[in-house]
């Protein structure tokens, strides 16, 4: 059906946004935020009232229309199939009886970066990760595996070694640095031997607590401090490692590399580094800001299911 309707949404860390349109260039049709819909962050029983809440808001506009649309959802931490498989579950369990495709939300923002299945995207913020199309038409990736063993140049990894060089500074490992005081008043501590308590005591490691410190990293380190410049320079260069490696897997050196994530588009200073040290070793990648939002990849996705 030429009119059948398509549901993008885009489920992240901190909210969903959910539109709905009959074809990339027609008219937005539903245009909404909900609550978060990233199972790592609100665990399996959490997405199921996200979900109900969205496929309420849909039926009470489109009433029996939704049970013929195409509904794609990009979302964070969808890495395997058994992560598809929870998403699927979910979605079936609050209603949804339409065609239901899973994604990772890197695929849809690198679509909606490009308008369409080509060249590459670079996201940079709490973590990151690299994705492109490689000559087959196929989804690569490089990077994005989590704090703990990736996420090459993101904020968490820039305030991870941020906290070590501090308790490296209360060991006397290292000289005092410019921004030890400014990282025990972000985090309300009164001594470094508090970060055990922020780092250790939850379940999960604090991600998004610790990458929260990264502009003051990144003000010190535009200031010259000297373990600042350290760890800044460091994740700039992992980050350029991530790019030669999409660049591998694609089979080119030639390619748009579009740039999402708040220390990409936040820190001029941060970008700017990163875009010459990357034109160093690939001069020929293009480096530019996404066309599109990438709820918007996941409506072109959806299209191409029509």
């Amino acid at each position: 059906m030429s009119n059948r309707l398509i549901i993008g949404m885009d489920g992240g860390g901190t909210k969903t946004r959910v539109i709905v349109k009959e074809r990339p260039d027609g008219e937005t049709l539903f245009d909404q935020n909900f609550g978060m819909s990233n199972y790592n962050n609100i665990g399996v029983e959490g997405l199921r009232p996200v979900f109900r809440d969205i496929y309420e808001a849909l039926v009470s506009c489109f009433q029996e229309r939704l049970h013929d649309a195409i509904l794609v959802l990009g979302s964070a931490g969808v890495d395997r199939p058994k992560d598809v498989e929870i998403y699927l579950s979910a979605l079936k369990e609050s209603g949804f009886t339409c065609q239901l495709e899973v994604l990772n939300d890197a695929e849809i923002a690198l679509v909606g970066s490009s308008g369409a299945r080509k060249d590459a995207l670079m996201i940079a913020g709490t973590g990151s990760i690299v994705v492109g199309i490689d000559s087959k038409g196929k989804i690569v990736r490089s990077g994005g595996w989590g704090g703990l063993i990736s996420d090459e140049g993101s904020g968490f990894q820039i305030g991870r070694h941020a906290i070590a060089a501090v308790m490296q500074e209360y060991d006397k490992v290292i000289a005092p640095t410019s921004f030890t005081e400014k990282l025990l008043a972000h985090f309300q501590l009164t001594s470094p031997e508090e970060f055990i308590d922020l780092l250790y005591l939850e379940d999960t490691i604090p991600v998004d607590k610790v990458a929260s410190c990264t502009p003051i990293i990144l003000e010190a380190w535009a200031k010259g401090d000297v373990a600042a410049r350290t760890i800044v320079a460091a994740e700039l260069e992992k980050l350029v490692r991530l790019v030669v490696g999409i660049s591998r897997q694609m089979g080119s050196e030639k390619f748009r590399l579009s740039v999402a994530g708040s220390l990409l588009t936040k820190s001029t200073d941060y970008f700017d580094s990163l875009k010459e040290k990357l034109s160093m070793v690939l001069p020929q990648v293009e480096i530019s800001a996404p066309l599109y939002d990438p709820v918007f990849g996941a409506i072109i996705i959806g299209a191409q299911y029509k």
